[in-house]
């Protein structure tokens, strides 16, 4: 007997997550759904799923700690209009907090760690009215209110054999361009980061932290993508898109490059945004991505001093850093990074190290912050040990040991990342933008599209100009108890600055849009030069 199943989670982008689930949930013969829920605005269409499809089980990713109330209350809405469906949630944090999630009863079961097998064999016993202890990694409390764990799986799954993820029948459009994300790994060669759970999500795995697919395979899901769908911009979101080795690297790039060839894609018609490791690069690898269409890195900073990257067990330099930056300036690419140079052990010799390091790449799109708590993560280890959590469940704020760096912190929480503040949103658009201006150049090669690119880096060092100012004019108030004047001075300036800039960001890009849409028009007629060079055509369209 099949039964049916609604699989809900935050679809921004498709969830691959659950749509990975889905695919082998109809590859075994069940009937899927998906319906996304981001926010409360869309608890409505969960709900009206849930009365039309009378599901036999809903299945809730909860991979993002900070939905878990909010998921959590869309469970119970779910309970209390079919209180009889099985509820179960998984995710990175049902993984590492299933005693706590299960102590909300609406919560039936929680399976941890990866999810293909173990909802596959769920929704098998629910509907023949099996016993729940056949269920590999579910967690769930028994009638006299224990909480059971079952049998764990050890192994990664054959990932060549998995079914690709489930996708809408139509791709969704970022950066102007039909687009889908992928991954080509589960796990991560590394693994060690502190604020990351990936490390412990795949502890109870025997072997190596990582799993591949084959290049063959991955060029194989972009071929249907590319071919049946049109997709053109492709994004990668695991950690092993380039690997420990820069050989192994440049090998499965080759064999990536020719497998695409094979599926008839044309390399000069996609688009590439990844991410990688500063020593994960060299002259030999960018080359060949900038043959494959790479237009975007986010570059894995995460901070710019020695002593942070020990702190943060990045296990990598400041040398290696600043030299693939370097190396990446030779290239047509957008080039993006992060920074957090705000953890537990963080000094103000470091801050003013992180610093130096955004005045020295004002011209890149980057986005700076704390180290935060995630489930799971050696980072909510150290805090508890080191008595430095504060805040309430799952929502973890902690106390950084040095003094001044923590009201440094604390500060600009009440400035960059207050509530309201339009700096976080900014930073993000700037960061598309540097993707987006590589992208026109990449398939709309031309004077307009060179001066879009020109534009997009001067707003970024315009923005990051004024950042930087606020942020050293922040840091002079540390050693004052007397800022309250000053930082609210401080704030207004911040707001009406960002407040012009965002907008200036949002038309940058509605320009942008305005020349892809015409632009390819031009293409299609044979004659793009025509529009790139025409000034009369430029005023016309506002580009």
């Amino acid at each position: 007997m099949k039964g049916k199943v609604l699989l809900v989670g935050a679809e921004d982008e498709e969830n691959l997550a659950i749509r990975y689930l889905g695919a082998q949930l109809q590859e075994n013969g069940h009937t899927v759904r998906i319906v996304p829920c981001s926010n409360r605005n869309e608890f409505s269409g969960v709900l009206k799923e849930l009365r039309s499809f009378h599901p036999d089980m809903v299945a809730v990713s909860m991979a993002f700690q900070s939905l878990a109330p909010m998921f959590l209350e869309l469970i119970h809405k779910i309970k209390e209009t079919n209180p009889h469906v099985h509820v179960t949630v998984g995710g990175h944090f049902p993984t590492f907090e299933f005693e706590k999630i299960l102590d909300y009863k609406t919560v039936d079961s929680v399976i941890r760690f990866e999810g293909e097998a173990p909802i596959s064999s769920l929704i098998d016993v629910l509907v023949n009215n099996e016993n729940l202890s056949s269920v590999p990694n579910l967690v769930y409390k028994s009638e006299k209110d224990v909480v059971k764990e079952n049998h764990l799986i050890t192994e990664f799954p054959d990932l060549n054999r998995l079914k690709f993820p489930l996708r809408n029948n139509k791709p969704h459009t970022r950066l102007g361009e039909r687009f889908a994300t992928l991954v080509t790994s589960r796990g991560c060669f590394h693994s060690r980061c502190i604020y990351c759970c990936i490390g412990a999500f795949h502890k109870q795995k025997t072997g190596l932290p990582y799993a591949l697919r084959s290049p063959e395979n991955v060029a194989l899901e972009m071929g249907k993508l590319y071919h049946d769908q049109k997709v053109r911009l492709f994004q990668f979101h695991d950690d092993n898109f380039l690997l420990p080795t820069k050989e192994a690297s440049y090998a499965r790039l080759n064999t990536l490059k020719r497998s695409l060839i094979k599926e008839g894609i044309e390399l000069e018609d996609i688009a590439l945004l990844i991410k990688t490791r500063p020593d994960g690069v060299d002259e030999d690898i960018l080359a060949l991505l900038e043959e494959m269409g790479t237009v975007g890195v986010f570059l894995g900073v995460e901070n710019a001093s020695e002593t942070g990257l020990k702190a943060l067990v990045r296990s990598s330099s400041v040398e290696e850093i600043n030299s693939s930056i370097e190396l990446l300036e030779n290239f047509d690419m957008g080039v993006t990074f992060n920074l957090l140079m705000f953890h537990p052990r963080a000094t103000l010799k470091e801050i003013n190290e992180n610093i130096y390091c955004m005045n020295k790449n004002k011209n890149l799109a980057f986005d700076f912050g704390r180290a935060e708590i995630v489930a799971g993560s050696p980072l909510e280890n150290l805090v508890k040990r080191k008595r430095l959590l504060e805040g309430k469940w799952p929502h973890w704020d902690y106390r950084i040991q040095d003094d001044a760096v923590e009201k440094l912190f604390r500060l600009n929480s009440l400035t960059f990342y207050r509530e309201n503040s339009l700096y976080p949103e900014l930073s993000h658009k700037l960061i598309a933008l540097s993707y987006r201006s590589h992208l026109l150049q990449h398939f709309y090669p031309g004077k307009k599209s060179g001066n879009l690119k020109d534009e997009t880096e001067r707003l970024i060092s315009k923005v990051n100009t004024f950042t930087l100012e606020s942020l050293i004019q922040i840091y002079s108030f540390v050693g004052e108890s007397e800022i309250k004047e000053n930082l609210n001075r401080l704030s207004n300036e911040m707001d009406v600055f960002y407040g012009n800039y965002a907008e200036r960001a949002s038309k940058l890009g509605e320009k942008m849009g305005r020349f892809q849409v015409v632009e390819k028009k031009f293409q299609e007629k044979g004659v793009g030069d025509y529009f790139q060079n025409s000034t009369t055509l430029g005023r016309i369209f506002r580009i």
